[in-house]
């Protein structure tokens, strides 16, 4: 329909209207079919057919819903067995304008007729990630060896050895001491369930139940809430926000002035979800901006902790076991059974509750925790009590922080019982019956930072002991800056010692920076360090740190190099002071075992991977756009610390590629499990190419198929080949073999039997080849 005199008109017609009940009408004459051009709210939704009548068109509701307009209701006809809505009826929450020059349909909708838009504004997993359960093990090691003459057998060493199975990890740790006895270390198997974010452990473990609670190694189970599980899980509270735009909008976001994310909005109503916000006292603004250049501004103050959950959202940790006691002497050691439990819930966006509860066959200790997020800071709150061998105890704890862009400050007060007792502190104990800290700290330009800090411990034995720190940080430079920091503590029974300490330090480039630093103290002589020191690279190379500390009776100082090579990292040590001279080395490493290899590498403290370019030696290999070596002559690399459950960017350079090869995709997104490994196989194909001419025979005569196509049938798929005007063709990567050719000219088809043989060269010439056509044999 191209114009809207066109339109044809219609006979007479029966519709019905569907209602309570139901009328049949005759349609009048006037009654005309069109295709339109629909726009909804200046977004083009395609062509929809309508019916026009005066002063009205009907339209069918299953295309006004795939126009994102829902909720409407109007009145409806059936016409030729389909329901149509007029548009007429929706107003005033639609309106509409008919175009007869251009056939289009433009409806203005308010925002409850249009669809919603959910936007997640915080993180998320890349599309393209790669979750990989791989079987992999490794084993760590380290040996530390003084060279001051001692025995040979005077070293110490540890390790520690892994088993990735189908995500789950085996694990054991190990050490020599001086003595040469060997002392087993923790030893468990681990359950991860990312999709749950639980994790359970059989076997030692160490478990704690934070403030005022205690901590110890066991032996048993445990099962606990494990947020690392998935590193894109938003835990704390979000914000969010809902509106409507009524046309084509683009909002940005800003957090504290600067911006983090923007996005396009259709027209209709939309809900902005987990957007983080940083810890602390700040503002987000949101900038809506129409098609038309208008701006609409919305500001909300925030403040946020760290303690909070989400509503809804709990955090548990459930250990049941056997203590492990002397766990750096003894191996088998384990002591009376234990129960250490707690248990976090998200009630609102600014109120978390939690409870804990420690038990043993002499002991029980519980207590409670609330933490809010107050208009101007955030506040936590504990009680606990306690019994041990019948003996009664209490504490309590309450902090309050407040974090600004430019000030932050808070204090803590905890009061123990003189015999309040928990898994790690007995009633026998000392412990402080008070005590307290304050601080405050100002950034007051980009340049100059001060903080106050103030800490008092009132102990039932030892007595009491406090300290007051003033701390003053300078920035000379972009590379410089001064620290001067300020002092005085105090000992029961013992005189109070005032401390001024300066230093200056300096960055020179290349990982490296020097420090000059000045200590005066009323109890001792001043004491002045120069340092120097480089970091050693995130793949091979060298790092060193060199200190002095001149004096007028001697010259104390001590060195370290280390160097990171690709199968471990050695370090030397010297270290001279009043006592003598101290030279140590250390070398530690790593072996691991995935993809039926085995490599030597530098320790594996996380996760890790495999790249694999088959048969492709020295391809260069990246982890988040820093090299990290070359593949070996079988084209493997390994990179050994990757971050577990994480989309770690894994890339090799194409370029490093022979140019008779390919790769489909030099890039992949892997997040390997728990202190597993991740097999990234990057295949490549040879490229074979297969040349030359091809010519018919007809009639006596030799006949070129220009332009033409040959198209091989290669098991049951097509390989095609432009034909050039000197009957030339290009064809890659057929096996060889006797396949049927096509030849497709602009007189025919003609088929032939085409013969590939076998030849290690890059570029098969097959020479000059004939097809007879049918008609000429």
């Amino acid at each position: 329909m191209k114009n809207w005199h066109s339109l044809k008109f219609l006979g007479s017609l029966t519709f019905c209207l569907s209602s309570s009940l139901v009328i049949c009408h005759q349609v009048l004459a006037q009654d005309q079919k069109a295709i339109l051009e629909l726009t909804v709210n200046q977004v083009s939704q395609g062509e929809v057919f309508v019916v026009l009548r005066e002063r009205d068109i009907l339209v069918r509701p299953s295309d006004l819903q795939k126009a994102r307009l829902q909720g409407f209701a109007g009145i409806q006809e059936t016409i030729n067995n389909e329901i149509y809505v007029s548009l007429a009826s929706l107003a005033p929450n639609l309106r509409y304008q008919f175009d007869e020059n251009t056939l289009t349909l433009s409806i203005t909708a308010q925002p409850q007729l249009l669809g919603s838009t959910s936007v997640n504004l915080g993180s998320e997993p890349p599309k393209n990630i790669v979750y990989s359960r791989d079987t992999s093990a490794f084993l760590n090691y380290a040996f530390n060896v003084p060279l001051n003459g001692q025995a040979f057998d005077s070293y110490t060493f540890s390790g520690e050895t892994g088993l990735s199975l189908n995500g789950n990890l085996f694990f054991s740790s190990f050490s020599r001491k001086l003595d040469g006895s060997f002392v087993r270390g923790l030893t468990n198997f681990t359950i991860d369930n990312p999709k749950n974010l639980n994790r359970w452990v059989v076997g030692d473990s160490f478990a704690n139940t934070g403030n005022l609670g205690g901590g110890v190694f066991l032996g048993g189970i445990s099962l606990s809430r494990e947020f690392g599980l998935n590193p894109y899980f938003v835990r704390q509270p979000t914000f969010a926000l809902s509106g409507a735009v009524l046309n084509p909008s683009t909002i940005e976001v800003f957090v504290n002035g600067q911006r983090v994310r923007q996005q396009d909005l259709p027209p209709g109503q939309f809900q902005l979800n987990n957007l983080v916000l940083p810890v602390g006292n700040g503002s987000a603004k949101l900038v809506i901006r129409d098609s038309f250049g208008r701006e609409q501004i919305i500001t909300s103050p925030f403040y946020f902790s760290t303690g909070l959950l989400k509503p809804g959202l709990s955090s548990y940790s459930f250990n049941l076991g056997f203590r492990r006691e002397n766990l750096n002497s003894d191996s088998l050691n384990y002591g009376s059974p234990v129960f250490l439990g707690q248990y976090t819930q998200g009630i609102s966006t600014s109120l978390t509750l939690g409870g804990r509860l420690e038990a043993s066959s002499n002991l029980i200790s519980g207590g409670s925790t609330l933490t809010t997020a107050l208009p101007f800071g955030a506040l936590e709150v504990s009680l606990a009590g306690s019994s041990e061998s019948g003996v009664p105890g209490a504490a309590a704890s309450i902090a309050y922080n407040y974090s600004g862009r430019t000030i932050g400050f808070g204090s803590s007060l905890r009061l123990f019982t003189d015999k309040y007792a928990n898994l790690s502190l007995s009633a026998l104990d000392d412990r402080p019956n008070l005590e307290t800290n304050a601080f405050i700290s100002a950034t007051l330009n980009r340049n100059y930072s001060l903080g106050l800090q103030y800490a008092l411990s009132d102990y039932r034995d030892r007595g009491q002991s406090n300290r007051i720190s003033l701390f003053n940080t300078i920035r000379l430079s972009n590379q410089s800056n001064l620290s001067i920091n300020l002092s005085r503590s105090s000992q029961a029974t013992e005189s109070p010692i005032n401390e001024i300490f300066v230093g200056f330090n300096y960055y020179l480039g290349n990982a490296t920076s020097a420090n000059v630093s000045q200590s005066i103290s009323s109890e001792k002589k001043a004491v002045t360090s120069l340092s120097l020191q480089q970091s050693p690279p995130v793949g091979e190379g060298l790092g060193y740190r060199l200190q002095l500390s001149p004096s007028e009776e001697q010259m104390p100082g001590n060195g370290r190099l280390i160097y990171k090579a690709p199968f471990g990292i050695y370090e030397l040590s010297y270290d001279h002071n009043r006592n003598g001279e101290n030279v140590n080395t250390l070398a530690s490493g790593g072996i691991v075992a995935i993809g039926n290899n085995v490599f030597f590498t530098r320790p594996v403290t996380e996760s890790y991977a495999l790249i694999q370019v088959p048969g492709v030696r020295g391809v260069r290999g990246y982890m988040s756009n820093q090299e990290i070596g070359q593949t070996n002559s079988s084209g493997n690399l390994l990179i050994p610390n990757l971050l577990p459950y994480y989309g770690n960017n894994i890339r090799v350079e194409d370029q490093d590629i022979p140019l008779d090869y390919r790769v489909d995709a030099n890039e992949k997104v892997i997040a390997p499990s728990f202190r597993g490994g991740a097999i990234v196989r990057f295949p490549i194909e040879r490229i074979q190419s297969i040349i030359g001419n091809i010519s018919l025979e007809a009639s006596g005569k030799t006949i070129i198929p220009v332009y033409g196509q040959l198209t091989v049938n290669v098991n049951g798929n097509q390989v095609d080949s432009p034909i050039g005007n000197q009957g030339e063709f290009y064809l890659e990567n057929i096996t060889p073999g006797r396949y049927v050719a096509k030849v497709e000219y602009e007189k025919g088809i003609c088929t032939f039997d085409l013969n590939i043989p076998q030849s290690d060269e890059k570029i098969v010439n097959l020479g000059s080849l004939k097809c007879i056509p049918n008609s000429a044999k």
